[in-house]
């Protein structure tokens, strides 16, 4: 075998060696050849000062290169032959394939969870090796950004455990960094990236997992020889990784604070609060395990430490004083009502383990990823356990209104969508739920139950004759059979109120205004029969009008005046999104957490119905 080789110097004899197309380099040289026939690539080189470079390595053992980045290419042919030099170095060409016994020889404890079908030490051998081959064997992982990008999505679906093997493959990177085996790192890292799509292409094919206690699946076998689109497409350098992986600064600013108080609740010994039975002390009375709820509220920042060792001294813990207070804050922070009251709801939230707080915190990062990102137009987002609507626009939240949402027996379902209809002054036409399991019973019990709701009984929706209640036999009458819907017209006692917003979805599920205002006074909003509520509806007509900017249309206040039924289409549609969030940090750095309502935190004894979650329609920004 022929084989030039340079004196090697101190920073060459730490060049990266992996088994793979055979290459010859010196300090300004290298190639990089495939042979196909007579024809051949040849690449030239510079140096790049302290950067190592991935050299394959032949059959007669490594090759030492300089530190070098490729910087020119030409094609050779029969009629353009490469050098006497290239041409002595492709005849030693070996495939061999990387050879990842860089990354040492005990086998990676993360391959069985992560990928159980690769018979490789890595999950994405072959893409790994074409990804280094397109790249010119040079390292990907060089800047510290990069890496804490990878660092944190990585750490977010471990934490979330969606992904059982993610927490030890980011043990496994962290040790080689900590080595500064940035050999083994740097194919580690490019494995565990193509590790990250795969799951990332798994959760967007099923976002229902999301809120089903699923965890993802491991990667199957067909994936492990397939690069993702975006490499295809637009290859793969530090470039383009920083890109995907930071995506938005908003999202990575605000997975950023989810992952650092995730890791704060992950690293906290457990406590010991576990009250038993039904919860219930008022002011004044000795709270049962008082020590114990005194360290729970120290470590969610609601008490401080000098404040709980003074309490601490108590035989018995009282809920007084400012031990009320704390009680009230942690109540705050969990969106409940703030009345120093522990009851049943206050003390299961304080019972929950810090590993469960830090599982569902990053679980919902992931899930506030399911929404339009509110750049290119308004976006509304309805979170269903806050009982709160937003509206976000470029970065910035331009609307707030409370909402009423599906009660547990008949949830709000979880979709995306865009109001494309407006209707000021409605109908209500009463929906088959409603019709079956509130009117025709109330209606049986008494006859002057629909006049007192102004509710009118006629013929079907497409024939809309009107029907005398008289002419009915109620005795008879079973809500399965009875054949004539109901409808109320416009007016002060009308169910939605002067203003609905329809959207297209397959839930029959709108927003609307409700003339039952007090019922926003509730901390616990979960009341109606799956449509949303929502208590700034004029504000909101209003904004979406002004949004229209059509300076013809008559404004909201003037169109509610008219009393006439008066429907709107929108030709500058708003997108909507009913999301599920029980937990997230706020811009002031605070953990704020709600009630789990439908139980897709964790199993409860009632949960909502699967299909509540199906998640047919959705978006996922990145």
């Amino acid at each position: 075998m022929s084989c030039y080789r340079h004196r090697p110097t101190a920073l060459s004899l730490l060049a990266l060696v992996i088994g793979g197309y055979a290459q010859q380099a010196h300090s300004l040289e290298s190639v990089s050849e495939r042979t196909s026939g007579t024809s051949y690539v040849v690449s030239s080189v510079t140096t790049v000062p302290g950067q190592i470079k991935l050299v394959p390595s032949t059959d007669s053992g490594p090759v030492i290169s300089s530190p070098v980045r490729a910087a020119v290419s030409r094609q050779t042919t029969p009629e353009n032959p490469p050098a006497a030099s290239d041409a002595s170095r492709s005849t030693t060409a070996s495939h061999k394939g990387l050879d990842f016994s860089l990354l040492g020889a005990k086998p990676l404890d993360s391959v069985a969870a992560l990928c159980p079908h690769s018979a490789a030490q890595v999950c994405f051998a072959g893409p790994v090796n074409r990804i280094y081959d397109i790249n010119g064997y040079m390292p990907l992982w060089n800047t510290k950004a990069l890496r804490d990008a990878l660092f944190l999505r990585l750490t977010a679906l471990g934490y979330a455990g969606l992904a059982p093997g993610i927490e030890q493959r980011v043990k496994e990177l962290k040790e080689r960094e900590h080595d500064n085996d940035q050999r083994g790192f740097d194919i580690l890292a490019t494995d565990s990236y193509l590790v990250y799509q795969a799951f990332i292409r798994q959760l967007k094919a099923q976002p229902s997992r999301l809120f089903r206690h699923q965890s993802l699946l491991p990667i199957e076998r067909s994936a492990l020889t397939t690069l993702p689109v975006s490499v295809i497409t637009s290859g793969i350098n530090e470039s383009t990784l920083l890109n995907e992986l930071q995506g938005r600064p908003t999202l990575t600013e605000q997975m950023s604070r989810v992952v650092r108080m995730a890791e704060k609740y992950q690293r906290l010994p457990a406590h010991h609060y576990t009250p038993k039975g039904r919860v219930l002390v008022k002011k004044g009375q000795v709270i049962p395990l008082g020590h114990e709820m005194l360290d729970v509220l120290v470590a969610y920042g609601d008490m401080s430490s000098e404040v709980a060792d003074h309490y601490r001294a108590s035989r018995q813990i009282l809920n007084d004083g400012e031990v009320n207070q704390a009680i009230r804050r942690f109540q705050h922070r969990n969106g409940m009502a703030d009345d120093g009251v522990i009851g049943p709801a206050t003390a299961k939230q304080l019972a929950l383990p810090y590993s469960e707080v830090a599982r569902v915190l990053a679980l919902n990062l992931h899930r506030s990823q399911l929404v339009a990102s509110g750049e290119n137009r308004p976006s509304i987002r309805i979170n269903i356990p806050d009982y709160r609507m937003e509206i976000a626009y470029h970065d910035q939240i331009v609307f707030e209104s409370k909402v009423i949402v599906g009660r547990n027996s008949r949830p709000t379902n979880l979709f995306s969508s865009a109001l494309n209809v407006m209707v000021v002054n409605p109908n209500w036409n009463v929906p088959e739920t409603i019709k079956k399991k509130d009117v025709i019973p109330k209606a049986k019990a008494s006859t002057d139950y629909l006049r007192k709701k102004d509710l009118k009984i006629i013929r079907s929706w497409r024939d809309r004759s009107e029907i005398s209640p008289d002419q009915i036999e109620w005795a008879s009458v079973t809500p399965e059979t009875f054949p004539y819907e109901f409808m109320q017209g416009p007016g002060p006692t009308n169910s939605l109120g002067n203003v609905k917003f329809l959207m297209p979805n397959d839930y029959a599920i709108y927003l609307h205004d409700t003339p039952a205002r007090g019922l926003f006074n509730r901390s616990k909003r979960n009341l109606s029969s799956g449509c949303v509520r929502v208590e700034k509806a004029a504000d909101l007509a209003r904004f979406i009008i002004d949004y229209q900017q059509r300076p013809s249309w008559r404004s909201y206040d003037k169109l509610v005046a008219g009393s006439s039924t008066d429907t709107i289409s929108l030709p500058r549609r708003i997108d909507v999104d009913m999301t599920y969030l029980t937990a997230w940090v706020d811009d002031n750095d605070q953990l704020q957490m709600r009630e789990d309502i439908y139980g897709y935190d964790r199993p409860t004894d009632e949960p909502a119905d699967p299909v509540f979650s199906t998640m047919k329609n959705y978006r996922y920004t990145q």
